[in-house]
């Protein structure tokens, strides 16, 4: 059975697809547009002449020809709005004002105050919240379009679609609406998506849309993985998809906080660092409250303290079995490795791919494992903002019309 699109639904994808690449290449034309898409040059025309009269493209001079008139060169207009991403942890918040291309011009980083109970925690995380968006709205840059909202992304379960937060690591379990406390206090559209999603999508853009099938996977006090397939977010049923931090790698294993046991989270992540330490002779490991164990187990490391390095060897062979599993189960063009363990890349990159030649099949063996960006989570989530405001309503872009066919 054939679907009917109507001529302003067509217009409205046309004008998304050439507002992407346009987006996507450092400079076209109006005719490499048409030859690329298969648009008509009519089509073309008229869509990039609307979308240089909203300053979402600008022309910049001739390009060179190979017969005929030379073509305009188009660039997007990365400065005409800018978006804010927030990546929150339990213990602080990043945040970040990037223009529309994802550029970053503003980052700050912020303690959040610990809570003796689940809704102190969870006011102190508000409280944060608000205050950081309004520093990040007063610091952005003039432009046409202003902030065009915000993002926060949650190292736990998080429905994009709803706003609810499920599950933060080593905090609660439970549906918090965190959208409705925050409803009134910030002047601009919020999304709430998870950390890892958040991460997947800043590769995604960030390589041109180039790969299509990538997998982030964001460890810190947890884990969790973001998954773009067939170039699409994939978040799964209840938008909770990736949660690859609690698959089981040791049937017997140590528990878990969502109930289970043997969960790759807590073989994984951060707090099964304090763990290795004890089984590597480290007795009683002296560690701050105040920074990360990732951190303060990189500093020892980097002095040559065996414990400390036997640990993390310990930590990068248990991140090479998930990674393993994940692999054969999705066979992906690239797995990307965020979150704290980011420095950590001299000495656990050499254990996940010693796992991984043993344990991931075939072609899998040859999928690229890397080290991802520190903020990709806080500039993935201005890039979800932007997609949202710009791509994922079909081209309707800061709520100007796009005009009929």
């Amino acid at each position: 059975m054939q679907s009917n699109i109507d001529a302003s639904a067509m217009r409205r994808m046309n004008r998304a697809t050439v507002l992407k690449l346009v987006r996507d290449m450092r400079t076209t034309s109006r005719i490499d547009i048409s030859q690329m898409t298969g648009l008509n040059k009519a089509t073309v025309s008229n869509i990039v002449d609307e979308l240089i009269a909203e300053q979402l493209v600008v022309e910049i001079g001739y390009g060179s020809s190979s017969g005929g008139r030379k073509p305009i060169l188009l660039r997007f207009n990365g400065n005409a709005a800018y978006a804010i991403g927030l990546d929150v942890q339990l213990s602080h918040v990043t945040t970040v004002v990037c223009n529309i291309r994802g550029e970053s011009v503003y980052r700050r980083v912020s303690q959040i105050p610990r809570g003796e109970t689940a809704d102190d925690a969870r006011g102190h995380i508000v409280e944060v919240i608000v205050d950081e968006i309004r520093q990040a709205m007063d610091a952005a840059p003039d432009s046409p379009y202003g902030i065009v909202g915000a993002c926060v992304a949650f190292p736990g379960m998080v429905n994009f679609q709803s706003g609810i937060v499920y599950y933060l690591p080593n905090t609660f379990l439970g549906e918090w609406d965190i959208r409705s406390e925050l409803a009134g206090q910030i002047p601009i559209p919020l999304y709430f998506e998870n950390d890892a999603n958040c991460g997947v999508w800043n590769e995604f853009v960030g390589q041109g849309t180039r790969l299509k099938n990538i997998v982030y996977i964001n460890a810190g006090i947890g884990v969790g993985a973001g998954m773009v397939i067939d170039g699409k977010l994939y978040r799964g049923r209840d938008g909770i998809a990736g949660e690859f931090g609690h698959m089981t790698i040791h049937p017997m294993g140590a528990s878990c906080m969502c109930g289970g046991y043997g969960c790759w989270e807590e073989y994984a992540s951060e707090r099964s660092l304090l763990r290795y330490l004890r089984e590597s002779g480290e007795a009683d490991p002296k560690l701050s409250p105040d920074t990360s164990v990732m951190e303060q187990a990189l500093t020892q490391a980097q002095r040559d303290n065996r414990a400390y390095i036997r640990a993390l060897h310990a930590l990068g062979q248990n991140l090479g079995f998930g990674i393993a599993n994940i692999l054969n189960a999705l066979n992906p063009d690239e797995i990307v490795l965020g979150g704290s363990i980011v420095g950590a890349a001299t000495f656990l990159l050499p254990e996940i791919d010693r796992v991984l030649k043993h344990r991931a099949l075939l072609m899998n063996k040859r999928v690229p494992v890397r080290m991802g960006s520190v903020n990709a989570v806080a500039v993935g989530a201005s890039s979800l903002v932007v997609h949202e405001v710009l791509f994922a309503s079909a081209g309707e872009s800061f709520s100007i019309p796009a005009s009929d066919l």
